[in-house]
């Protein structure tokens, strides 16, 4: 079974009212369904470094009048590079996206510098392509400390960092 956004976004433990920053966002499978979580008082900013993605994502998000999403053309890996402020959301999803960039430090360092204290960052990752240890410890070096795992099929895992207060 493949990951299922709905489930994970569950787990994920967003609530109505909160800022959640999609990384890698691709077409949007997780913002579409966290833009339902967070509702009309929240919002969900999907970055991506593939414009067209982005195109698509926000012509879906029209569509279904889904007006909090917002779409950002950046580059994950690089410091500054989402152009987001400091501190500007309650949480982050990074999902399959630390398997496919080349600086896998570099992203979650951007992750958490977007991510206000305390806050999370929620990681869906294909089993075969970044061991659970090593995910643990990529972000552990980068000061996060780990709060939980929860299943997410047999391909991938789930897990939930925290941003010190």
């Amino acid at each position: 079974m493949f990951s299922d956004p709905l489930k994970n976004t569950f787990e994920f433990g967003f609530i109505p009212g909160e800022t959640v920053v999609d990384f890698g966002s691709g077409a949007g499978h997780y913002s579409h369904v966290l833009s339902k979580t967070v509702g009309s008082s929240g919002k969900v900013i999907a970055v991506d470094i593939q414009k067209d993605m982005l195109v698509r994502l926000k012509n879906e998000a029209e569509k279904d009048g889904r007006n909090n999403i917002e779409t950002v053309w950046g580059d994950v890996e690089k410091l500054n590079g989402t152009h987001l402020r400091d501190g500007m959301a309650t949480g982050a999803v990074l999902s399959n996206i630390l398997s496919m960039v080349e600086d896998k430090q570099g992203t979650i360092i951007e992750a958490k510098r977007v991510v206000r204290p305390n806050g999370k960052i929620c990681v869906v990752e294909w089993s075969s392509k970044i061991s659970r240890n090593k995910m643990k410890e990529l972000f552990e070096n980068a000061g996060l400390s780990f709060e939980r795992e929860f299943d997410v099929g047999s391909h991938h895992y789930g897990m939930i960092f925290r941003k010190p207060a």
